[in-house]
């Protein structure tokens, strides 16, 4: 699923988020979560974002620190949210 947010340098950006299998949606699911809950370190969120979409490190890095933490949070919301809808 393509998702597009507002970006702090970027006009928009889009990606395209993964459907995850179990395995991958519990390790992306715990790495958010201490992201949000735990250690609050920014390369957690980072690591959720490059396991959640098909982004590669060198794209990932062209965004702002900001950005990267509003893409995981989009990210979270799909990747459950399609688990609700089927």
């Amino acid at each position: 699923m393509k998702i597009q947010i507002k970006g702090e340098n970027k006009k928009k950006i889009e990606v395209e988020v993964k459907s995850l299998n179990l395995d991958d949606r519990g390790e992306f699911n715990d790495i958010y979560t201490k992201a949000t809950f735990g250690d609050l370190k920014w390369s957690l969120f980072a690591k959720s974002v490059l396991l959640a979409t098909e982004l590669t490190e060198e794209e990932l890095n062209e965004y702002t620190d900001v950005d990267i933490i509003n893409i995981a949070k989009e990210c979270y919301s799909i990747v459950n949210k399609k688990k609700l809808k089927k």
